[in-house]
């Protein structure tokens, strides 16, 4: 783009190659197998409206589309043993220029048959030029059409809007990651994590709650699940870096019910209003994104769970930051506890880059502490017998009892243990029971409590830290407080990250 005289464009390097094209598939349209609506529309029979939806897919809005639209047909011309059809769209089809948009809107069109004589049609004109039915829907179209006059009139805002929209085309994937060379400033600490850490603890066992067991910690377990649980690897995005649960839209998606606002349930105690007098306590040197990640692995650590290293030097940002930010990540976190399958769970599992040990040691351990809440995710009652001690009490439970179907107070289908009617269990925890791979991790986790603890721990640590694409600060390794309260923390590989746990905790629910 750039030698044919186009504008600079920024490049960020630090892609993968993938070792096939499995990736893919779940781009291939159902409706039409074999077809790949994210990129073409039929360019001989769509309509304006059929582009808008397809560039929409892609995050791209009106104006971006006929920049993107204006100045890659600025190059190049249609092969028909490609695409069905021939010919170029300007008469200097290597040179960078606005003759795309001076053709299409100022000569005269005829609409013939394409020179390949597959049926299909273009518009041809005498001096030699062609226009696809796509580009002259686009020109009928009218946002589309006023656009296209202002770049018309305007070749330098053009170039540039151009170069703006193919940066994000091409770096889109690439997320929040920081690009292969990039200098990423070293976050400055001013907080004690551990009199945070410390802060967090005290407060755990003064929930006033009887129907959560006076515990707060699956309540702060669930935040930081959530906060961090949009992170996606395969593109970069979400995570709790930002803090964006605290804001339009993620705060109000139905999953996070509970956590930044409720419902005016009877007792109902919101987590970020719990830890509010933490956050004033210790000044804006906290920001909102370690606390949420701190009070959740507290709280792990305070029910049982292993230390973990939460890689300090999260920011917030702010409502409209934060709705950008938030603009392209799935409000629908979960899978359908009620009915997804063990083959849809591993599915999800490769977008996020979770092995299955990892995710059966994740699920096994959030369901292993709290409840299930009916006025929030449909399904009601604890996992275990013990929902404020972590351990390995899911799988024990899951695999030693019988479990009969039965039907929550919302009517939604879950599972009771026939020996005491009190616990429950949802058809994706069945799952784990039923599936052979992810029921021979789930038995090695039933007769090994330390081996859970510690990959656990090992899943956790990678789950929180995803979105913070290998620690800025490095720990000399010893004792951990030290290292919290130099607020150091151990560097973790890029390549090693990844989770999209907005896949991961498909198996979840809004506990």
């Amino acid at each position: 783009i750039e030698s044919m005289g186009g504008p600079r464009i920024s490049f960020c390097g630090g892609r993968i190659d993938d070792v096939d094209g499995n990736e893919s598939l779940p781009l291939e349209d159902d409706d039409a197998p074999g077809k790949n609506h994210l990129i073409y529309v039929d360019a001989g029979n769509a309509t304006g409206q059929d582009v808008r939806q397809a560039f929409a897919k892609m995050g791209f809005g009106d104006k971006e589309t006929v920049a993107l639209v204006a100045g890659g047909h600025t190059f190049g011309k249609c092969h028909s043993s490609r695409s069905g059809f021939e010919g170029q769209w300007t008469h200097t089809p290597t040179r960078w220029s606005n003759s795309y948009l001076q053709n299409l809107l100022n000569l005269d069109w005829e609409l013939v048959d394409s020179p390949a004589g597959n049926g299909k049609k273009q518009y041809n004109h005498t001096s030699g030029l062609m226009m696809l039915v796509a580009d002259f829907e686009m020109k009928e179209d009218p946002t589309y059409r006023g656009f296209m006059e202002e770049y018309l009139n305007d070749g330098d805002l053009l170039k540039a809007d151009f170069g703006r929209a193919w940066e994000k085309l091409m770096n889109r994937d690439m997320g929040n990651r920081p690009c292969l060379g990039e200098e990423v400033a070293t976050p400055a600490l001013t907080v004690d994590y551990v009199e945070v850490k410390k802060a967090v603890k005290e407060m755990l066992r003064n929930d006033r709650r009887a129907t959560d067991f006076n515990h707060y910690g699956p309540l702060f377990v669930r935040f930081a699940w959530h906060c961090a649980g949009t992170f996606r690897g395969t593109d970069y995005r979400g995570g709790c870096d930002g803090a964006r649960i605290l804001h339009a839209p993620e705060k109000d998606w139905p999953d996070n019910d509970g956590l930044v606002v409720g419902d005016d349930e009877p007792q109902e105690e919101l987590a970020k209003a719990l830890l509010q007098p933490i956050k004033d306590r210790f000044g804006p040197g906290l920001s909102w994104g370690d606390l949420i990640i701190l009070a959740g692995s507290a709280a792990l650590e305070d029910m049982g769970g292993r230390e973990v290293r939460i890689c300090p030097g999260r920011s917030d940002e702010t409502p409209e930051e934060a709705a950008e930010g938030s603009m392209y990540l799935d409000p629908e976190i979960y899978l359908d506890a009620e009915f997804a399958t063990a083959s849809q769970l591993k599915e999800e599992m490769t977008i996020m880059n979770f092995s299955a040990r990892e995710m059966t040691v994740l699920i096994g351990g959030g369901h292993g502490i709290g409840k299930a809440h009916k006025s929030k995710s449909g399904f009601e009652g604890p996992w275990t017998h013990t929902p404020t001690i972590f351990s390995n009490g899911f799988f024990r439970d899951l695999l030693d009892n019988e479990w009969v179907e039965t039907r929550s107070p919302m009517n939604k289908t879950q599972f009771t243990d026939k020996a005491t009617g009190s616990l429950m269990m949802m058809h994706t925890d069945m799952a784990f029971k039923t599936d052979p791979e992810f029921r021979k991790i789930a038995e090695e986790y039933k007769e090994d409590n330390d081996l859970f603890l510690e990959d656990f721990a090992a899943a956790w640590e990678k789950l929180i830290n995803a979105d913070r694409f290998g620690c800025l600060l490095e720990g000399e390794g010893g004792d951990e407080e030290e290292e919290l309260a130099a607020g150091g923390a151990r560097e973790l590989s890029a390549a090693g990250l990844g989770g999209a746990l907005a896949a991961l905790v498909a198996a979840m629910v809004a506990v």
